[in-house]
């Protein structure tokens, strides 16, 4: 039995719907609010989304506050987050059972399902966030791709 600490997941922000809850993921996003009163900072990346239907994680900050940087907070920021799922929001669905239907969702018209990364919303908190400074984007994508297809083919040819 391993009592060490849980190993982290290298995701897309744009796969943090597909996490547990539970998981223990590092991400990389950008700052487009952060709510002081609550400590929740809300990061974006619309990686395999289209622009205007992003994921959101909703990344609680509170355990973390003396640590950060003013910079980290500002609108336009592009930080690393390490943190922990918490919960997970799909679009439509709304909280403490307000949604239409056994399931709690509220289909709108032109809502879809599809499959991979998703528009929605996942909660994360967040046990360290730091700078990601001068990122190259379409590097960071094209180099998390690549790393996925070899951690994917590696735990299929291993199993």
């Amino acid at each position: 039995m391993n009592n060490g600490p849980l190993p982290t997941r290298i995701v897309f922000l744009s796969d943090l719907p597909t996490q547990a809850h539970g998981t223990k993921v590092r991400f990389l996003g950008c700052v487009t609010r952060y709510t002081f009163s609550t400590g929740v900072l809300e990061v974006q990346h619309a990686y395999h989304l289209p622009p205007n239907q992003p994921t959101v994680a909703l990344v609680d900050v509170n355990v973390i506050l003396e640590g950060l940087e003013r910079e980290d907070t500002q609108v336009g920021a592009w930080v690393n987050v390490l943190g922990y799922v918490e919960e997970v929001l799909e679009e439509g669905k709304r909280k403490r059972g307000q949604g239409k239907g056994k399931t709690g969702l509220a289909k709108r018209k032109g809502d879809r399902i599809r499959e991979g990364p998703r528009a929605g919303r996942a909660r994360v908190r967040a046990v360290m966030l730091w700078s990601a400074g001068g990122v190259k984007i379409g590097e960071y994508e094209r180099t998390l791709e690549e790393r996925l297809k070899l951690d994917k083919g590696s735990r299929e040819g291993g199993a």
